[in-house]
């Protein structure tokens, strides 16, 4: 079953704001609860999860694992990037951290 997965942390019993398009992914129940335990880590270099301080979560780019591909959201839709550019758009918004989120997986 496919849950609704906040990417910017709402605090404690959700936010009474509707999130945008590009403030939330579908996923499974299991990725889901990772995304705040076990996954966390893969969350944020994925896209999956962003920082709570990022204003502009569509600016971080998400990995699609069953496509082996990056995509930029834009409201309802996504659109399919190239690596290089999904790592220029994480490093616009994390820098160096970014960086050493993929180092090990370049």
């Amino acid at each position: 079953m496919l849950t609704f997965q906040h990417r910017r942390a709402v605090g404690m019993g959700g936010s009474k704001n509707v999130p945008s398009p590009v403030d939330g992914l579908s996923l499974c129940g299991p990725c889901n609860e990772g995304c705040e335990g076990a996954l966390q880590a893969t969350a944020l270099r994925f896209g999956w999860k962003v920082r709570r301080w990022v204003a502009h979560p569509e600016r971080v780019p998400v990995f699609y694992p069953l496509e082996m591909a990056w995509f930029r959201l834009e409201g309802v839709i996504r659109v399919r990037i190239t690596r290089a550019v999904a790592m220029e758009m994480g490093c616009s918004v994390y820098g160096a951290e970014w960086l050493r989120w993929h180092e090990a997986i370049a």
